[in-house]
């Protein structure tokens, strides 16, 4: 066993069932790879109260602001 793996599990050492518990969840949301091909399997929609909201004006050209909005996060072209 690696010293990093040792050290890691002598930490854990004395640690309420909660903080293990807590611990644990960190692992398995955080630091665990995902499948994301199973979690959203294939299914889209939208959240929570943005749901059925239409965001673009009828004939609004949403390319028209590129310029703009590469200015304000300082893009460069070249």
């Amino acid at each position: 066993m690696s010293t990093l793996r040792n050290q890691i599990i002598q930490s854990l050492e004395g640690l309420s069932d909660d903080s293990l518990r807590f611990i644990l969840d960190v692992i398995q949301r955080f630091i665990l790879p995902v499948d994301h091909s199973t979690v959203m399997q294939g299914t889209k929609r939208r959240l929570g109260s943005m749901k059925g909201q239409k965001f673009i004006a009828d004939g609004h050209d949403i390319d028209e602001c590129n310029d703009e909005v590469a200015r304000l996060f300082w893009v460069d072209d070249g």
